[in-house]
């Protein structure tokens, strides 16, 4: 990713003159502190200021008794250059713009078409799950009704849409396989009118409870069993509740004063508003130095900028919250899309307004002259609004798939956009690089692709052939790795060498800008996510996923890749841990969320890995393991050595001792654990012609070498 530039006087003549900004996200404050060391409150988050101890084991060099100390991590704003990234899960937004269609108010507004959904979960039994209703006064009751949602309209098929799971049903229709219903009068003792199988079916529209008419105010109704729903796994999602009096009226409505509580809400891939608020500084104090937005859902996608033909308008807080990270030394990517059904479907209203837009109702791209026209006018605005905030300008996102791309994809439709985008761009934001629109994927196996394989795949890939199209143009190339991928596979373990032909091929085609690999993900979800899932079913801790997070920063950083972690933080409803957060047991309104050992290693190597650059230098290794993965980089005054054992991390990993020999000799050598953040002087030996480190222990995660001149 591009570093740090100095404006010209060109630029910062065009810079917007700045704008009063909303006072929304809150600095942390001192919570608590732990053996001394303070922890920072976000909300209900609570981050260690320091690096915690992840493992028992921290020495990094046979019989070196020196002792390990830790690095002080630094904020975004203290760090001068980084490859590290992440993506930002949504962005803040104004009440307007808050689109929560599965909140459980719909329970009891009398609509058969809305609904409530409660949290994912990753297994049908993983955490209670429950409604519960309040009526205003007591009542003689007889029945108690669970309404399924009647779709109205048929799903898309074309690829455009998300599809259901195998054997899920739709939302607003998941009845749990097992149920509880316990009425009382006083909040405290209960009685159980109905306990046992509902006997639901897909076939069935209802579920219903009678029973002899008997006073209460308060009905509590438990789920168990639940069912497979969407493509997010399992979570209890009606369209509403009625409790029947005796004589016969539905008392459970907002208007008879009835209340609603639940244990928990699927608030969406958007998060709450809250959330953003308390947890948008993160980003900022995790050390990386660039976010990106718009890439799914956010206020400036086109469909939210341009709500109303003709008027273009960007969120308030949105806006706001990219002022916060641009102050605090995080540049921005930022992702221009998607289709906007004001131009591009016959019908611009909603067909299914009880999801998101993004996956499941997506706009068409524009195709249409005019329809083209206005996404020009799009990206002039947004290009306007982001002059000299925005460091990188992206065109679409995933546009090889139909559910970000809006149909079925198609590359001359891509470039056609592309080629508009570009020149506005360049006019706009002299300064902001252009980035090729990120491949979903890549491409595994590349290094090894005989003559006759590579024509096939020049012949045959979109993404090749935008390269090949659009590579003078633009100053990134950007594609997405892995989701859960087996590091055992064969595509894992060739990525350094499939990277590099990439780079050589990219080259080849007239590219000479940069890369980055702009969204990749390792989740350690508890329980595990009951397969088949889209993202694969590799499983693993949450300390390994943590190694995983080590080795693909240090490994980006070494291929001179720009990587980011997708996502920094999230409350999603995909149950495959797509976060550096912990997902703990649902909660209404706000599930709270707490660090996992990813984000401390992510912290700590945004600090270890600052102004790091790939490197050419020999340096050899004898004994050790059979297979290691090795990179060698520098910064001014120092060269790092990085190596570990490539393949499936465990939780604990003894390491093996291997002696490292480089050319040239040192004053002296430091080793880096990023799982501690400790560094520790190294014994070593120099002669005339290199520096031999002996007895280094090589784990399944990185160890940073590094030899100070």
């Amino acid at each position: 990713m591009p570093g740090r530039k100095k404006p010209t006087a060109r630029a910062a003549a065009a810079e917007p003159r700045p704008r009063p900004a909303l006072s929304l996200f809150a600095e942390p404050v001192q919570g608590a502190v732990c053996d001394g060391v303070p922890i920072h409150t976000y909300g209900y988050t609570h981050v260690l200021a320091a690096a915690p101890d992840l493992s028992d084991d921290s020495a990094l060099q046979v019989g070196n008794r020196a002792p390990c100390t830790k690095l002080p991590v630094k904020t975004s704003a203290e760090i001068s250059f980084n490859r590290l990234g992440g993506t930002a899960p949504r962005m803040p937004r104004t009440e307007a713009n808050n689109y929560l269609p599965l909140e459980c108010i719909h329970l009891i507004d009398g609509d058969p078409q809305t609904c409530w959904c409660s949290k994912s979960l990753p297994q049908p039994d993983a955490e209670p799950v429950w409604i519960r209703l309040d009526l205003p006064a007591e009542r003689l009751l007889t029945g108690i009704i669970l309404r399924k949602r009647i779709p109205r309209f048929a799903r898309l098929t074309d690829g455009s849409s998300m599809p259901l799971d195998k054997g899920a049903v739709e939302i607003g229709r998941a009845i749990p396989g097992e149920l509880t219903i316990r009425i009382s009068r006083d909040a405290r003792t209960w009685e159980t009118v109905f306990a046992g199988p509902s006997d639901d079916t897909p076939e069935r529209h209802e579920f219903t409870c009678a029973f002899a008419a008997q006073p209460a105010k308060q009905i509590w109704i438990l789920g168990r069993q639940l069912r497979r729903l969407e493509n997010w796994l399992y979570s209890f999602s009606v369209a509403g509740v009625e409790v029947l009096d005796a004589a016969g009226h539905n008392v459970a409505l907002a208007t008879r004063g009835t209340g609603v509580t639940v244990s928990s809400t699927q608030h969406s891939l958007g998060q709450t508003r809250d959330e953003h608020h308390w947890l948008w500084p993160l980003a900022a104090n995790l050390g990386v130095k660039w976010i990106r937005i718009g890439y799914h859902d956010d206020p400036v996608n086109w469909h939210w900028v341009e709500q109303e033909k003709g008027k273009l308008a960007m969120d308030p807080e949105a806006d706001a919250a990219i002022d916060y990270l641009v102050e605090r030394g995080v540049d921005i990517v930022l992702a221009l899309g998607f289709g906007n059904r004001l131009y591009s479907n016959d019908n611009p209203a909603r067909q299914l307004p009880q999801l998101w837009e993004w996956y499941y109702e997506n706009p068409r791209p524009p195709t249409t002259p005019p329809a083209l026209a206005a996404w020009a006018d799009y990206v002039r605005f947004m290009a306007r609004t982001y002059r000299g905030r925005v460091k990188v300008f992206e065109i679409w996102n995933e546009w090889n798939i139909g559910v970000y791309w809006g149909a079925q994809p198609n590359l001359e439709q891509y470039l056609a956009i592309a080629r508009i985008t570009i020149p506005i761009l360049r006019q706009e934001c002299p300064e902001a690089k252009v980035m090729l629109g990120s491949y979903a994927g890549y491409f595994p196996g590349l290094a090894a692709w005989s003559p006759d394989e590579r024509a096939t795949q020049e012949r045959d890939s979109m993404f090749l052939a935008a390269i090949r199209a659009l590579a003078p143009a633009v100053d990134i190339i950007g594609w997405h790795p892995f989701y859960q991928t087996d590091p055992d596979l064969p595509r894992a373990r060739s990525y350094t060498a499939d990277v590099r032909a990439f780079q050589a091929w990219c080259q080849d085609q007239g590219f000479r800008g940069e890369y980055c690999a702009s969204e990749w993900s390792y989740g350690a979800s508890y329980p595990e996510p009951t397969p088949p899932n889209w993202w694969g079913d590799f499983v693993c801790t949450e300390m390994a996923k943590a190694k995983y997070v080590a080795r693909l920063s240090v490994q980006h950083t070494a291929l001179a890749c720009g990587s980011f972690f997708c996502e920094t933080w999230g409350n999603g409803y995909y149950p495959m841990d797509l976060t550096l957060m912990r997902r703990t047991f649902g909660a209404d309104p706000i599930s709270p969320q707490q660090p996992q050992a990813a984000y401390y290693v992510m912290r700590n190597l945004a600090t270890a890995l600052e102004d790091l650059q790939p490197a050419e230098f020999a340096f050899a290794l004898a004994g050790g393991p059979a297979e290691l993965e090795r990179f060698a980089l520098q910064r001014p005054g120092e060269r790092v050595v990085t190596l570990w054992q490539p393949g499936r991390a465990a939780d604990d990993c003894a390491g093996t001792a291997t002696d490292l020999l480089v050319t040239g000799r040192c004053r002296r050598v430091v080793g880096y654990d990023p799982l501690n953040g400790v560094e520790q002087e190294l014994q070593f030996v120099c002669s005339a012609a290199e520096t031999r480190i002996p007895g280094v222990l090589v784990r399944d995660y990185p160890l940073l070498v590094r030899l100070l001149e």
